[in-house]
């Protein structure tokens, strides 16, 4: 405790009782005065030596009383010298990205498809978190770290690009074993909570489910960006052609965010449409908030606490104190007084009074001992909103601010009461309060933003559930419009049934009349593309003859250079998504022989 304490120039804690002192002092200076007068005003003053006779210890027993009384006032205006650290604490956080690599991510609903899109967003979504640790994990059939926790954002960036289906050593889509793979991340280092965003086009209903049963009641946030339309596209294959299933259909991958919304709201997270402008990546970088971050002491710097050392000066009310002994009983109970209004209720240590005791239960975690002891509303505060009893921290501080107006400690303290308790208005006034006396307290300003976004983020809560009800509304009306139209369009198909049996014969004579010109054309152009075939041959055929030439009259500088590399690095392949596929693969095999059991179905690769 020592080691923490530093030496300050001198203050006092509570210097109204400076005035007592002075008080004291007239007294005394008073009394001495019209004593002399009243002696000399009765008795002349050549029989006054005669007659009046005052004891010799009289004077030296009214100087110890008023040198008592001095000391004393001093003792209470607390005095110090001395201070001590009280740390700053800001937020520290983790996030991790989970990206969908399955083959549904090539579905062309997105333009040009899903994964390029996803690869775009995350990307974006890595360069808005300034601040943090963050990580990359990719699933198909299986899941995989890219990268592990950094506050290096470039470092993943880099390998974003080089993703895509083809290089998993396992098709799927198995968002739950992602889901485990991220919190692995997260525990090894050593996190106790952290966001976890999905980047994916869905879940199916049995992965989903595993995951809420994980999520509930657990300390780990899931946001989900989703990508894709209730409509669906085909999905396009890298080398060509549209993928099929088993019968020979067209596969069309639809998003179903029913399951995606009872994984955000199993635990807390945000879902979020894939939007054309920034405003998603805004909503997930600003999801994980005050009250959900992690702790960690500032290295910006630390708030100061005086130590009331006013008790020292009892060390000099000793000798006074016998002084006055034998004196008589009054004076015996005057000083014991005294000394009871200097140094109450001392329980920790008769060498310590409340303000060092509340300090020592405070160091120790005892923060209901520290609320009870400390006199000072700031500190009592501090104390209550260590023990969560945030509402009676919010009335200490409350009362900090009207007696220290001038302390930005006690309008931050305040502010962070204000948001345990969810009143984010009073939060941010009090915080913009703490910033006009320190422009410097940079926490203020921090704690400022993330609790107007959580504030715009109740509001678009709000906003959505009243959509939710119009639309549940126009729903309603539109299905008895619909009903209305229907038997409109029956009479109308009745109508335009029988005027389409007549454009029908219209048009058959009409088609045939084209077939026969359209017969005239074809054989035309194709005379016409046989003449231009044969000239594009012939001028191929005469620049692969001047190449060749070329190539025998220049000397293979390239192949000479290739030839001297040594073979262990002409075997090393160039292509990035190469080496993270063989790595992955690395690790699929040993997975697989650490398993005996066998594995789980994966399921369809889309």
């Amino acid at each position: 405790m020592l080691s923490e304490l530093s030496l300050m120039p001198l203050v006092f804690l509570r210097p109204w009782w400076l005035l007592g002192a002075a008080a004291v002092l007239i007294f005394a200076l008073f009394r001495y005065q019209t004593g002399k007068k009243q002696h000399q005003s009765l008795i002349a003053a050549h029989l006054s030596e005669h007659l009046i006779k005052i004891p010799e210890n009289v004077s030296s027993v009214f100087l110890t009383f008023h040198l008592l009384a001095i000391i004393a006032c001093i003792s209470l205006a607390g005095p110090s010298w001395r201070q001590h650290d009280l740390p700053v604490y800001e937020m520290h956080k983790a996030q991790v990205i989970a990206l969908d690599l399955s083959y549904s991510m090539y579905a062309t609903d997105a333009k040009p498809n899903r994964l390029s899109q996803a690869k775009y967003k995350a990307i974006d979504l890595v360069k808005s978190w300034s601040e943090g640790e963050k990580g990359l994990i990719a699933y198909a059939g299986d899941a995989f770290t890219i990268s592990p926790l950094t506050t290096d954002g470039n470092a993943i960036i880099n390998h974003i690009p080089n993703l895509s289906p083809t290089i998993m050593p396992v098709a799927g889509s198995r968002a739950d074993l992602a889901l485990e793979r991220a919190i692995t991340l997260l525990k090894n280092a050593g996190y106790e909570q952290g966001h976890i965003i999905f980047i994916s086009d869905g879940i199916d209903h049995k992965h989903a489910a595993m995951m809420v049963d994980k999520l509930k009641g657990s300390p780990w946030i899931v946001s989900i960006l989703a990508i894709g339309s209730e409509q669906g596209a085909a999905i396009k294959l890298p080398e060509g052609g549209l993928l099929k299933d088993q019968a020979g259909q067209i596969v069309i991958p639809k998003l179903n965010n029913r399951p995606l919304l009872d994984i955000t709201r199993a635990s807390g997270g945000l879902y979020v449409n894939v939007s054309n402008d920034n405003s998603d990546i805004e909503q997930l970088s600003k999801q994980f908030a005050v009250n959900q971050a992690v702790k960690k002491k500032s290295q910006q710097g630390q708030n100061k606490l005086a130590v009331d050392d006013g008790y020292w000066l009892t060390f000099l009310l000793i000798p006074l104190f016998l002084l006055l002994f034998r004196k008589g009983l009054f004076y015996t109970l005057l000083l014991a007084l005294t000394l009871q209004v200097t140094t109450p209720k001392v329980q920790a240590s008769i060498w310590k009074n409340d303000q060092q005791n509340a300090f020592q239960a405070y160091q120790n975690k005892d923060y209901t001992q520290a609320g009870e002891l400390y006199d000072s509303a700031l500190e009592k505060g501090s104390a209550l909103y260590k023990n969560k009893q945030y509402q009676q921290a919010l009335d200490e501080f409350t009362e900090a601010t009207r007696t220290q107006p001038n302390s930005a400690t006690a309008f931050y303290n305040q502010g962070n009461a204000y948001a345990q308790l969810h009143n984010f208005e009073k939060a941010i006034a009090a915080y913009q309060q703490s910033l006009g006396l320190n422009p410097t307290l940079k926490a203020a300003q921090e704690n400022i933003d993330l609790l107007k976004n959580l504030k715009d983020q109740q509001q678009k809560n709000e906003q959505q559930q009243k959509s939710e009800q119009q639309q549940k509304s126009e729903q309603q009306q539109k299905s008895e419009q619909q009903q209305k139209s229907e038997q409109q369009q029956k009479s109308e198909q009745q109508q335009k049934s029988e005027q389409q049996q007549k454009s029908e014969q219209q048009q058959k004579s009409e088609q045939q009349q084209k077939s026969e010109q359209q017969q005239k054309s074809e054989q035309q152009q194709k005379s016409e593309q046989q003449q231009k075939s044969e000239q594009q041959q012939k001028s191929e055929q005469q620049k692969a003859a001047k190449q060749a030439k070329s190539m025998l009259e220049q000397p293979d500088e390239v192949n000479q250079e290739l030839e001297a590399l040594p073979n262990w690095l002409k075997n090393m392949p160039d292509d990035p998504s190469v080496l993270l596929r063989n790595k992955m693969q690395l690790e699929y095999q040993k997975r697989a022989q650490s398993n005996s059991a066998e594995q789980e179905n994966n399921g369809v690769i889309w």
